[in-house]
Parts: structure tokens; C-alpha cells; sequence
């Protein structure tokens, strides 16, 4: 029952930040393959490929972050929240089970996406390998959950429509201005999720994936989302 109700809170927010994202993303990359010449190499389908993947990756951050607003203390903002916490259930589990849906439907705005961008690169294309599409992946999500949990965090903090998000993208903001230059560049969430670094100049092709930085992003979301879920525990409504 709890996650058919989480499904009902975010399935509108949902379903148009992932028909939008994968639409979106997939009239980019066919536009820019249709263009190439006879004479274009590999390397200008590998530059396309991560060029699109950018645009993807902007119009995921704003719909992830949009997915994460509401919850509890969005609920204690309207007057809705005394139906939710009368159910038999605690605190935790109703928050847990929220960032679990979260989650899954963040994952699926990027990953389904991007399997379209790629299907529609190789179709009207070249054929790139498989590997790809996992290490942009890999970038995309390693970095995003830092700003997923971001989101999480501040739905559960602040009650406004409008000011949790802003604060989230405040943040984002924030974090890349910060550490947009060498070497807090190779440690920020924002430019991993772009991949711009791995990126040769030649040759268009990721080298490898900092797993250990990825790592670092995870162990900060899971803090952020475990205070979170102490936050809301403790909160009035």
C-alpha cells in the first residue's frame, strides 16, 4: 500500500519528466547524427553521443529534483499530513519507502533515456560499443545521487512549494560554481554527471570511471538521506 501511494504522489511529475527527458533527448541526438557527412569518423559520433548525453543530463537533474518535493512536511503544509501519520505505520518506514520510489523512477528517467539516445545513435549512425553507454551511466547516477539525496533533504526541511526546490537547485548551483575549477573540479558531483573530464579531445572517448569519487558521492547521499529521515522522525506535525 505504500508504495502504490508513493506511486500516486509522484506519477503525474513522473510520467512527464520521463516522456519528456526521453523525447527530448532522442529528437537531439537524431538531429545531430542525420547531419554528419560521408567523411565524419567515429570520433564525431562519440562527440554527438556526449553532447546529447549533457542535455540529458540538465533535463534530469530539474526533473529528479522536482520528482523529490513533497512527502510528509509537504503534506503538514496543506493540512494532509494527519491522514498519512494515522495510518499504522512509523514514521521511517513511510519516508524510506518514499526515497526507495524516488529512486527507482529516478533511476528509470535516466537510464531509459539513455538507452533510447544510444538506439537511436547506432540506428541512424554508427555502431559504438556498449561500454559507452555504462560509463556515461555510470557518471550520470554516481553523481546525481549526491543532488537526489540533496532534494530529499530539503523536502523534508522545508515546507514551501517553491522553496525546497529553489534551495535544491541553490545548491547545485552552488556545488558547481564552487568546485568548477582543477583540481576540486575532478570532486564535484556536477561535472562527474557531465563526464567533461574524461572526455579526450581526439578521440571523444571516456578513459575510465573515478569509481572511488563515485563511492564518495554515495556515502554523502546516504548521510544526507539518513538525516532526512531523522528530521522528519523527530519533526512536529
Amino acid at each position: 500500500m505504500l508504495w502504490y501511494k508513493a506511486w500516486l504522489e509522484t506519477r503525474t511529475r513522473f510520467l512527464i519528466g520521463f516522456l519528456g527527458i526521453t523525447a527530448l533527448a532522442s529528437w537531439s541526438i537524431h538531429n545531430q547524427v542525420k547531419d554528419a557527412l560521408r567523411i565524419s569518423g567515429i570520433s564525431y559520433y562519440y562527440f554527438v553521443l556526449h553532447n546529447c548525453h549533457q542535455l540529458l543530463t540538465f533535463l534530469w537533474i530539474i526533473g529528479m529534483t522536482m520528482l523529490m518535493m513533497g512527502g510528509l512536511v509537504r503534506e503538514k503544509s496543506v493540512g494532509a499530513s494527519s491522514f498519512t501519520l494515522a495510518l499504522p505505520l512509523s514514521r521511517r518506514r513511510l519516508v524510506w519507502t518514499r526515497i526507495a520510489m524516488g529512486l527507482v523512477e529516478s533511476c528509470a528517467m535516466a537510464i531509459v533515456p539513455w538507452t533510447a539516445m544510444y538506439l537511436v545513435e547506432i540506428t541512424f549512425g554508427k555502431p559504438l560499443g556498449v561500454n559507452q553507454a555504462l560509463m556515461h551511466l555510470s557518471m550520470l547516477l554516481g553523481g546525481g545521487i549526491f543532488f537526489f539525496a540533496t532534494a530529499v533533504f530539503s523536502s523534508s526541511v522545508l515546507e514551501g512549494e517553491y522553496t525546497a526546490p529553489m534551495v535544491a537547485f541553490g545548491v547545485l548551483a552552488g556545488v558547481a560554481f564552487a568546485m568548477n575549477d582543477p583540481p576540486l573540479r575532478d570532486y564535484s558531483p556536477w561535472h562527474t554527471m557531465f563526464a567533461a573530464s574524461l572526455m579526450p579531445t581526439r578521440t571523444h572517448r571516456p578513459e575510465g570511471v573515478p569509481w572511488t569519487v563515485l563511492a564518495g558521492f554515495a556515502v554523502l547521499a546516504a548521510l544526507l538521506l539518513l538525516a532526512s529521515v531523522k528530521i522528519v522522525e523527530r519533526r512536529e506535525f
